[in-house]
């Protein structure tokens, strides 16, 4: 009971990083991640089935985390980059915790095509893969027909 409670508090905390916060929030945020931290030095803690490689994911994103938050009162204060690092640290963290790479959000700044704005992009690692994987599929088909050839339909 408690594990799933603390769950829930953490993905309530998590999902709201991604909207403006204010310092409670972010105190909130701090406070939790100390007690995950805590928790999982412990030889007995809660976090003691996780081996030395998901636990080191887990520390060097929570490390992310305390350092862009040092000094920072209110979320607005990191610009726009800095802000989608701690949606990513927080989205590794609760990865690790759920054992669920794959649903792992994932946020960039890029440019669109056409446009001078930078914006902020999410997706899932799966999503990033299929997407990686689909433009590897199509680059290794012939863009141009030679006579005799299938001309990119399926043979």
């Amino acid at each position: 009971m408690k594990a799933s409670t603390l769950a829930a508090a953490f993905l309530l905390v998590v999902f709201s990083a991604s909207v403006p916060a204010n310092a409670s929030r972010l105190a909130e945020i701090r406070q939790q991640q100390e007690e995950i931290r805590r928790q999982t030095e412990g030889a007995d803690g809660r976090y003691v089935r996780f081996d030395k490689g998901e636990l080191e994911k887990l520390r060097t994103a929570q490390d992310q985390v305390f350092e862009l938050l040092d000094g920072v009162s209110e979320l607005s204060e990191l610009n726009p980059s800095q802000q989608a690092e701690l949606f990513n640290a927080l989205e590794m963290v609760k990865a690790v915790l759920a054992a669920n790479e794959a649903d792992r959000q994932l946020c960039w700044r890029e440019q669109r095509v056409g446009s001078h704005r930078i914006e902020t992009v999410c997706a899932t690692v799966a999503e990033r893969r299929q997407i990686r994987d689909g433009a590897q599929d199509w680059q290794g088909k012939p863009s141009i027909c030679v006579f005799g050839a299938a001309c990119g339909a399926d043979e």
